[in-house]
């Protein structure tokens, strides 16, 4: 009787563990680039904000005092011209887009809304949408969508 070589079979399974672990790494990898992608976008974001904020603080505020919205009394061309800016971003389309060095898109994002909430205090925010695609060997996969809210309070010192 002959018997049968079976040294061969745990080769397969080693090769079936290294590729799960590899496409969890994957998995992982992707994810924390799109955060990575998110967080600095909206960092940026802050930055130009606080500035817009800190630029407009009296209009803003006598805008509220008066029961006026807080954006119609205030330019928010100059928000967004001023975050195109700083940003390096393109716009076409109703959206924003950030392209790298090789003409692809790293990211592109809705055009920034803004208002405000009084309550004791004056909190303006601004929101979009951010699009970050998800590529696979040099393909478009899917592409995350993440929702970005960032505040900017005023108080009064009374």
């Amino acid at each position: 009787m002959k018997r049968l070589n079976t040294k061969g079979e745990t080769y397969v399974l080693i090769c079936v563990f290294i590729l799960i672990i590899a496409m969890t790494f994957s998995v992982i990898f992707t994810y924390a680039s799109v955060i990575s992608v998110v967080k600095v976008q909206k960092t940026n974001t802050e930055i130009v904000f606080d500035s817009f904020v800190a630029n407009n603080s009296i209009i803003i505020y006598n805008n509220i005092k008066r029961g006026k919205n807080a954006t119609s009394g205030v330019d928010t061309s100059q928000f967004s011209n001023a975050l195109k800016d700083f940003c390096t971003l393109d716009e076409r389309n109703g959206k924003y887009y950030s392209i790298d060095t090789n003409g692809t898109e790293k990211y592109s994002m809705t055009l920034p809304q803004m208002d405000y909430i009084e309550d004791e205090k004056l909190e303006l925010y601004v929101t979009f949408t951010m699009y970050v695609p998800i590529r696979f060997a040099g393909q478009t996969v899917t592409t995350a969508s993440v929702p970005v809210t960032i505040t900017s309070e005023l108080t009064s010192k009374n």
